[in-house]
């Protein structure tokens, strides 16, 4: 199964999928794919806490770039896996290697194709919503938001399931029971 949680900064949606993931208490194996790198301190200072939100149920692989591969390795019935957050992990792909922007989002949506409509297997997906704030002031930042907002439209359409956090509180956009367009 695939889904996708998006929500603006401190929207509260890593601790919210965090605890909608030790709900799905049928699997045997947790892991939690984080993609932030310590590259300040108030990015380290961020990653403890993150650390500290998450129970020991939960292994942590730190993967800033090529969680394609990491995704079809842990392929196997009885994973659950959480990746935090596509913001980031795009924003390291667009950083060391924007020429290539559109290679990397192919091969994660390919990555994550495999685990559409199974149960045995689930991937949480993270991201952020830009489109709601302010235009950014440069057109590196304009791009950025663009095709962030572009991944999260085709993650969206791809997941299983689709849930937008506001106040630490889900709404379901889409999922059992609810129409798509």
């Amino acid at each position: 199964m695939l889904t996708f949680v998006l929500g603006g900064a401190r929207s509260g949606k890593t601790k919210w999928a965090l605890r909608y993931g030790e709900s799905l208490n049928h699997f045997s194996k947790y892991y939690y794919i984080a993609t932030a790198e310590p590259l300040d301190e108030e990015m380290k200072e961020r990653i403890l806490i993150h650390k500290k939100e998450r129970s020991s149920q939960w292994e942590t692989i730190e993967e800033s770039l090529d969680i394609s591969s990491l995704l079809n390795k842990l392929n196997y019935e009885g994973n659950l896996i959480l990746v935090d957050c596509l913001t980031l992990w795009l924003s390291n792909v667009f950083l060391k290697d924007v020429i290539k922007t559109n290679h990397w989002v192919e091969n994660l949506l390919q990555s994550l194709v495999k685990y559409k409509g199974t149960e045995k297997t689930w991937v949480i997906l993270v991201s952020n919503e830009v489109g709601l704030g302010i235009v950014p002031e440069n057109p590196l930042g304009r791009v950025f938001r663009d095709q962030l907002g572009l991944l999260n439209q085709r993650v969206a359409d791809l997941a299983d399931e689709f849930f937008f956090i506001i106040a630490g509180k889900a709404i379901s956009l889409k999922g059992k029971g609810l129409g798509t367009p």
